[in-house]
Parts: C-alpha cells; structure tokens; sequence
C-alpha cells in the first residue's frame, strides 16, 4: 500500500507543476492577482502559480527521504496522508488562482 500512495504523490506532484507551467506558457502577465478571503494580493505569474508548487515539492522530497531512512515506522501513512492532501490543496488553489485571473469566477 505505501507504493501506491507514493505513485499518487509523485502524480499529484507532476500534474501540479504541468498545471503551473502551462498557465505560465499559455497565459502569461506580468502580474497575478491572488484572491483571499477579504484581500487580494498582486504577485507576479512565477510566484502565484509556482511559488507554492516549489515550496511543496521540496518539503514532500524531505519527508520522502525521512521515510526511506527509517523505513520501519509504524506510522508512515499519516505523512502520506497529509503529503496527499498538501498536493490536492495546492492544485485547488492554483485552479483557483488561473480561474480567477482568467475572469471565470468573478
């Protein structure tokens, strides 16, 4: 079970840096609006679609290496858990960030 959540990650991972990429190949601006809660935040396209993208796959790397090390350990599917859903929240939002600068959600 532990190579199946991995084949996951690693796809969720990939489809997640195609999505920043293509949005920054495909409909590129000198600067992205990302929505928040009650602000918006004027970033450049780079950092707005693959800042996080970045952030995450290094932090996912680290854990993934943490668990090749110590591969006895009793409780590697909650970093996998939260390592899955870490990658489902950054392509939500840079869906949501795309669909928004794209006017489609507003």
């Amino acid at each position: 079970m532990k190579k199946y959540s991995l084949y996951f990650m690693l796809g969720f991972m990939v489809l997640s840096w195609i999505i920043g990429i293509y949005y920054l190949l495909v409909y590129y601006t000198p600067i992205t609006v990302i929505p928040m809660f009650n602000n918006f935040y004027w970033t450049s396209t780079f950092s707005a679609m693959l800042g996080l993208t970045v952030a995450v796959t290094l932090t996912s790397l680290a854990v993934l290496l943490v668990i090749q090390y110590y591969k006895k350990m009793k409780r590697w599917y909650v970093f996998h858990g939260f390592g899955l859903f870490l990658w489902m929240l950054t392509i939500s939002f840079q869906l949501k960030v795309a669909a928004f600068n794209l006017e489609i959600c507003h």
